[in-house]
């Protein structure tokens, strides 16, 4: 386990402090990679004792050991090779923490938006856009795609505050992206994002955010590959979550009008 996902799984224990500091070390890793504890603290405007407090949220024993998760991650994707036992391995881990998310609240913000306006920061994240306008559509659902902030500009004219806006962002530290979201929550509509972690720039400024870890695979020849299949799951799991809670609704709504 390498430090962003240690941050991950232990992210819901950490104050709003506790997330800006780590937010600070990951913008800055080589720098931070080079300091001792008291240099740390004092670039973090923060007494030596808090910090201590920060690595014991997250379980981590020693400064040792948190300069060693803050290495890991160059060393796991350079040297990690994987077979394909490995990575049905790692998609049962996947979707185990999947399946953790409480869903419902994301649901019942697709179900009142009378549109969901979808943003991805690249070829990959318009792909999954794609997706989940696709699946929405049969659902009902108006899903309008808008590519740039340009057009974001133009179409928040028509923003309803019911309405929903999806950013998609492997890293959720896209520049665009950030600004993309700034301009729209100007208008006052509903936001929300997919990101690789829960701690991230973007994951920090929307309202709602559902994330996937997502792994790197190496190969002998130095390339590397990131799966990214688990956004297609999520998107999986979002549906049929979606339509128990419509499902669900209706239920209520026939209850209360018998």
């Amino acid at each position: 386990m390498n430090l962003e996902e240690l941050v991950n799984d232990r992210y819901e224990v950490l104050t709003a402090n506790d997330r800006e500091m780590l937010a600070a070390i990951f913008r800055d890793k080589q720098a931070v990679k080079q300091m001792n504890s008291t240099k740390l603290a004092s670039y973090l405007h923060v007494s030596r004792t808090t910090l201590v407090r920060l690595m014991k949220k997250l379980e981590i024993d020693s400064y040792q050991e948190f300069k060693l998760l803050l290495n890991r991650k160059e060393e796991e994707h350079t040297a990690g090779l994987y077979d394909l036992q490995d990575i049905v391995k790692e998609y049962h881990v996947m979707v185990d923490e999947l399946k953790k998310h409480d869903y419902e609240p994301i649901c019942e913000i697709i179900y009142q938006a009378q549109t969901v306006y979808l943003y991805g920061t690249g070829n990959e994240q318009k792909t999954i856009a794609e997706e989940f306008k696709r699946i929405f559509l049969t659902f009902g659902k108006c899903c309008i795609d808008l590519f740039d902030l340009g057009e974001v500009r133009l179409a928040r004219e028509r923003f309803r505050n019911s309405d929903l806006f999806l950013a998609i962002s492997l890293s959720g530290e896209n520049q665009n992206a950030i600004e993309v979201i700034r301009a729209v929550q100007e208008t006052g509509i509903r936001t929300m994002a997919f990101t690789r972690w829960a701690n991230n720039t973007l994951s920090r400024s929307v309202q709602e955010n559902l994330y996937v870890g997502t792994k790197t695979v190496s190969h002998t020849c130095g390339q590397s590959y990131e799966m990214v299949a688990a956004f297609y799951i999520l998107l999986d799991i979002l549906s049929v979550r979606y339509l128990e809670y419509v499902q669900k609704n209706r239920e209520e709504d026939g209850h209360a009008g018998g």
